[in-house]
């Protein structure tokens, strides 16, 4: 008797399991944009791979990028966009991170420093734009995750840095409220730059003497700091600048200063696992209802009634009968 109820039982469920619709539940979500630094200076390869090889930052932030999205529960979005010089570029809005994992894996894999279309790198800029794109309704809400080693190149002078203050998206809200999160993409001690042709093939590394190490942009803030300051000729004085600028490291400290600035927290990247905390945080948490699939648990059900029903050895269990004859 006991067995044929369980048969019945275990069909009712296996019936529930295929027909039940998914139930509305409140679900925790998140909803970011990704936008990648492909300038120049995220070739540096000072990173190592599962095999101990080394990788470019441009690779492990992709690598972290797409971890990160797998962590994440289903219902969340991410989109997707790259900058190069001031100018970033938004390739889409955010997707379901299950439903539409294929289309964000794929998008991943082929971003290319090939892709910049300026070879200069102003970031500090940059953001100030990826912001103000997102205060619109298109992304409203919705968190940057902003990866970048920071170098800027050429240097930029202070005097024309963006003034965050004015981004509409940065009122009215309380200090905890954060507008993303800031990646800081490299190892602290300083490496060489590759240099690659026109053909994309490396040819070595950048020298100091190919590259600016000092702002030329604009009228210095103090030209009584400016060594052989001529105010028509030479506002920022005759001598030659000299720096470590053909080497990079990642800029944390600015990094830091720009997101005090932007209302962004800041996390440098050393791990897939530290990264997914990161963007898991409470802040950045959207609570919402969402229809859930809750079929696997009568699915379960109706399995184990089935085991009990057709367990090989149950034949040789004393039954009820036995039991009450003994």
């Amino acid at each position: 008797m006991a067995r044929l109820v369980s048969l019945i039982a275990a069909a009712v469920l296996a019936l529930i399991a295929i027909v039940m619709p998914p139930l509305p539940f409140p679900a925790k979500t998140y909803d970011f944009v990704y936008m990648l630094d492909i300038t120049r200076s995220m070739n540096v390869q000072d990173y190592s791979d599962a095999d101990g090889g080394a990788i470019s930052r441009l690779e492990r932030s992709k690598a972290a990028m797409l971890a990160a999205a797998r962590s994440l529960p289903c219902g969340s979005r991410v989109g997707l966009g790259v900058f190069t010089e001031r100018s970033p570029a938004l390739l889409y809005s955010p997707i379901d991170v299950c439903k539409d994992y294929p289309v964000l894996e794929a998008s991943i894999n082929e971003l290319d420093w090939r892709m910049a279309w300026v070879a200069d790198s102003n970031i500090s800029q940059a953001l100030y734009n990826i912001l103000e794109i997102m205060a619109g309704k298109v992304l409203n809400d919705t968190k940057l995750v902003f990866f970048t080693d920071g170098h800027e190149a050429p240097p930029v002078n202070p005097r024309y840095a963006p003034d965050y203050s004015y981004l509409e998206i940065l009122k009215d809200k309380q200090d905890s409220w954060r507008n993303g999160l800031i990646v800081g993409v490299g190892q602290h001690n300083k490496s060489k730059i590759p240099k690659f042709n026109e053909d994309g093939v490396q040819i070595g590394y950048y020298k100091a003497e190919d590259v600016p190490h000092a702002s030329r942009f604009g009228l210095p803030a103090d030209p009584s700091k400016i060594e052989g300051y001529v105010p028509r000729n030479g506002p920022w004085g005759t001598s030659k600048a000299v720096g470590t600028e053909h080497l990079s490291n990642v800029r944390e400290e600015y990094l830091k200063k720009l997101g005090e600035l932007a209302k962004m927290n800041y996390h440098h990247l050393q791990d897939n696992a530290g990264l997914a905390r990161a963007m898991k945080q409470d802040i950045f948490v959207e609570r919402q209802i969402q229809p859930t699939q809750l079929n696997f648990i009568a699915a379960a059900l109706a399995l184990l009634l089935l085991a009990y029903c057709y367990y090989p050895f149950r034949a040789k269990w004393p039954s009820a009968k036995s039991e009450a004859d003994a």
